[in-house]
């Protein structure tokens, strides 16, 4: 009853100690509307801050929440895009990612540091007496690049000494909600993951086997439609919790056991994210917490609920959000006589064990612990015309599976070999490998049907303009080149102004590099020369007369 006490505590009281002595302000000057939340379920992650929406646009001035100095600076065209990280001397650092354009003094800097390590992108780390800010200070534009499908500031705290992002909604921020968490979907699985079935709140579940629940809740708030995360989760049965989520504080060493905390194979089938009420074998996840419970009818371990046949027990599940809406709700659960089972043949993966399989001319490893549970029935086999499945995209992985693909005496001469993955939908991702031989060795974290081919097509490049134009929320210009590859993708690009380093700055979603100009070229004509290279090492030159 103890941990059950500590955890209500927990669930009525928002506000974490530490954050008393730590109160930021918005870094944007309109009201703080979200359309996305503090640990949400993403792709293969927790989503790491909350997004704040832009109203639709880009260039947005972004303001340091509290006193500190910018502790790195961070380029590249994926994942947060151009991002700033704002140390804080309360123990805190604040992140601001998707960015447009940094502050003009910031942005020079960089565009410098960038340029005289003649490189395109990467991590900056200045000292920290170079870039002290305070408190409502100008220090970026809100933008849209990186992994951002949309105009919106992402925004994080973070604990500075583990690196763990926390709730910046628990240090004062004011979002408007008054709305409720919805319930919008209730699974039962049975433990041999054979039985599932759909239920809603008051149903009576029959219960032959052990099961566990599976919930699909988000929230929105008040001034947006967005379907966001929620704040806790507890479960219960006869007042005693056997089931807690807490998203209060996430690890990036653990994010992607995210694929254990959801229900995958209802990802898979529906395309949304059901969290599982329950614990599978690999899940060191420390937002979720189980609590053993033994009756004279009931057993639950694990989050998994047996029954004694033709018992009936009541379930409680309560959802928050950080305001402190609630939805509760209550069903039953009734022992059934347990199926006879006949005599499987069925293909089983202990998760704890390492596997070293052999399809067709694919010798492949899926290592211990890559899978979150011991795996039944796992799916492999020769579709013909070359394709072998391997898991067919229902199976996660948390480690790297690697793939050996044996060349047969045709392919051996050739070069530029590849694989496409296809996942449980058809959707195909390129894998580049290395060649070692007869060999092409593959590593991935998915599982899907695999198919060889080869890339021999060199990308297509293409100037936009050869005038110069401004970039916008920067003193600088650029020159735009326009870049394509269907196979592999754009994988290395580099530019050079009159034989000088030019950054590039790569927009993938456009399919468009944007190259800086440098301030100390002057007006007038110049050579452009842009080389492009694909993921297996076809490359494209062309050169370009420009006008600055």
């Amino acid at each position: 009853m103890q941990k059950f006490i500590l955890f209500i505590g927990i669930f009525l009281t928002p506000v974490v100690q530490k954050a008393q002595t730590f109160e930021p302000q918005p870094p944007l000057d309109i009201p703080l509307v979200l359309s996305g939340t503090f640990a949400e379920l993403r792709d293969n992650h927790f989503h790491g801050g909350i997004d704040i929406k832009t109203q639709g646009r880009s260039g947005m001035k972004v303001y340091s929440a509290e006193d500190g100095y910018v502790s790195r600076i961070a380029v590249s065209p994926y994942g947060y895009g151009n991002a700033l990280y704002i140390r804080h001397p309360q123990g805190y650092t604040s992140v601001y990612g998707h960015l447009n354009a940094f502050a003009t003094e910031i942005d020079q800097w960089v565009e410098d540091q960038l340029r005289d390590r003649s490189k395109n992108d990467g991590n900056l780390y200045p000292s920290s007496e170079q870039f002290k800010v305070t408190r409502g200070q100008l220090v970026a534009f809100s933008g849209n690049t990186g992994g951002s499908f949309g105009p919106h500031l992402h925004f994080e705290i973070r604990d500075t000494r583990t690196e763990e992002p926390l709730n910046p909604l628990e240090f004062g921020l004011k979002v408007k909600d008054t709305r409720k968490p919805d319930v919008r979907g209730l699974r039962w699985t049975a433990k041999d993951f054979n039985t599932t079935g759909s239920f809603k709140p008051g149903d009576t579940v029959p219960a032959a086997m052990a099961v566990g629940i599976d919930l699909f809740t988000t929230d929105k708030q008040d001034l947006a439609n967005n379907n966001n995360g929620v704040y806790a989760i507890e479960a219960s049965v006869e007042g005693k919790t056997f089931f807690t989520a807490n998203y209060r504080r996430i690890n990036f060493n653990t994010t992607r056991f995210i694929n254990a905390h959801i229900n995958y194979d209802l990802y898979c089938s529906q395309r949304v994210r059901f969290t599982r009420l329950y614990e599978l074998e690999n899940n060191p996840l420390d937002l979720t917490t189980t609590y053993d419970i033994t009756r004279r009818a009931v057993r639950i371990s694990k989050g998994w609920i047996s029954l004694a046949e033709d018992s009936v027990i009541k379930v409680d599940v309560n959802i928050k959000d950080f305001e402190g809406n609630m939805n509760a709700f209550s069903f039953y659960l009734k022992g059934a006589q347990r199926p006879m089972m006949g005599i499987l043949n069925r293909t089983v993966l202990p998760w704890n064990m390492s596997h070293s399989l052999t399809l067709g001319p694919i010798n492949f490893t899926i290592p211990a612990g890559a899978l979150y549970n011991t795996t039944y029935d796992f799916v492999m086999g020769d579709k013909g015309n070359g394709q072998y499945v391997i898991g067919g995209g229902y199976v996660p992985l948390q480690r790297y599976m690697q793939l050996n693909w044996t060349l047969d005496s045709t392919q051996i001469p050739g070069v530029g070999w590849f694989l496409w993955e296809s996942d449980h939908k058809g959707k195909k991702s390129a894998i580049i490998g290395r060649r070692e031989g007869d060999e092409v060795i593959f590593e991935t974290r998915s599982t899907g049907t695999y198919e060889l081919d080869q890339d021999l097509q060199k990308p297509d490049v293409d100037i936009v303009a050869r005038g110069a134009s401004s970039r916008p929320n920067s003193s600088f210009k650029q020159i735009t080149v326009r870049v394509h590859d269907d196979k592999t993708g754009i994988e290395r690009y580099s530019a050079r102004i009159d034989g000088k380093f030019a950054r590039i700055d790569f927009d993938y979603k456009q399919e468009l590099l944007k190259v800086i100009v440098p301030k100390d070229i002057p007006a007038g004509n110049h050579n452009l020369r842009v080389v492009v290279i694909d993921g297996v090492g076809n490359t494209t030159v062309e050169e370009y007369d420009i006008i600055l």
